[in-house]
């Protein structure tokens, strides 16, 4: 009973609060997401849901994979291939087997404000943004005479002013510009495919769909044949940032406040209830230090097993680990300037670091990899290691 002066007043603080968020409307997410799981006005829900009306009696299906696995399980040919994100920077291996897709016959529409494809087919094609016209507005239309339309197809509401900055003309065919004849939409010819680019992804949103100029975008999508479809998923920023099953929750507004809910009553619970069922708690005598049998022991049973991607994952973990802690790096994402860091800090070879890294991607983004893979992954670590000294110390 002493403890209701404390659980009375907190306990009323807390439902009025749950109360007032029940009421309270959301605020409209404006983020970028592209998913076609998000019914928000820049997610791409309503049009994957129309896919079937675009490519009628063709089978649409999704992939959060990259583009190396999805070859690797599956031949892929005569299909389309649609992405539509903020920045499609493939890796040098994605780039590739992009180049083979399209080479045998397949055909790939890509819609994104950021284009990192110079390794295709040596491709110059780069994006700016313009500050001319509306700063959240555009006018677009096609070049084709059957196609294009007296009056400009105009898009308001969000980032429009994303162009094509510069392209080889020879390889490259103009199919859109904007109100200042900035390009905006390209077709390639690479062996039997067509890559499309459109630097506008924010036109194939929901927002957009729902607006009197949606048949823009069916305009755009009529350059492809009409055939199997593969929707991507993994080239989103929403594939980065919910990668995880906690992040997702916390990214849904129901399930966050549900989640802090949860979080909140076990706090009471152990703060009240504690108080009231302390127990002594035991001495316990500290086990003895088995650290190497017992590292031999599960070595040996991974080993054994054909576990090979588990021990893989397990020398990645230690060796972003050893870098963290003797080079002071803060941030172990994989990118360029990572490389360089670590070239500097360790003295070691940027083509050495890079082929590691790269190597890293394979595991973590694979199901399964080969005793050959994991071998030569203990090799380039253990390289590593020998060129920075820590065998000697």
């Amino acid at each position: 009973m002493k403890n209701l002066k404390f659980i009375i007043p907190v306990s009323i603080v807390f439902i009025v609060l749950v109360i007032i968020k029940m009421f309270t409307p959301e605020p409209t997410d404006w983020n970028m997401s592209f998913s076609k799981n998000d019914k928000i006005p820049f997610g791409s829900f309503i049009l994957f849901d129309q896919l079937n009306a675009i490519f009628p009696g063709q089978k649409i299906e999704s992939t959060n994979l990259p583009f190396y696995n999805i070859t690797s399980e599956r031949k892929i040919e005569n299909k389309n291939i649609i992405i539509i994100c903020n920045r499609f920077e493939p890796d040098e291996l994605d780039a590739k087997v992009l180049r083979n897709l399209l080479e045998n016959g397949n055909d790939i529409f890509i819609a994104a404000n950021i284009f990192g494809i110079q390794q295709i087919d040596s491709l110059n094609i780069f994006t700016n943004y313009s500050f001319f016209g509306g700063f959240d507005s555009a006018s677009v239309n096609f070049i084709n005479p059957n196609l294009k339309r007296d009056e400009d197809y105009r898009f308001t509401k969000g980032n429009y002013n994303q162009y094509f900055q510069s392209f080889d003309t020879s390889k490259v065919t103009l199919l859109g510009n904007n109100e200042i004849d900035f390009a905006t939409f390209l077709n390639v010819k690479i062996g039997k495919g067509n890559l499309y680019l459109h630097s506008i992804p924010n036109i194939f949103t929901n927002y957009n769909i729902l607006k009197s100029d949606r048949d823009y975008i069916s305009k755009c999508f009529s350059y492809l044949t009409v055939r199997d479809v593969i929707w991507d998923e993994y080239y989103k920023e929403v594939n980065k940032y919910q990668s995880t099953p906690l992040r997702y929750i916390l990214s849904q507004p129901s399930l966050r406040w549900a989640y802090f809910t949860l979080i909140i009553s076990l706090l009471f619970f152990v703060i009240f209830k504690g108080r009231r069922d302390q127990r002594i708690i035991p001495v316990v005598k500290p086990l003895a230090n088995t650290t190497i049998e017992f590292v031999n022991t599960v070595g040996n049973l991974y080993f054994k097993q054909s576990n090979h991607k588990n021990i893989a994952e397990k020398k990645i973990s230690y060796f972003m680990d050893h870098i963290r802690t003797k080079y002071s790096i803060k941030t172990l994402h994989y990118s360029d300037d990572l490389v360089q860091q670590l070239s500097d800090k360790s003295l070691v070879e940027k083509a050495v670091i890079k082929k590691l890294f790269n190597l890293f991607n394979l595991v973590n983004t694979s199901i399964t990899i080969r005793r050959d893979t994991l071998i030569e992954l203990n090799n380039l670590i253990e390289n590593f290691y020998l060129k920075t000294g820590i065998y000697g110390k």
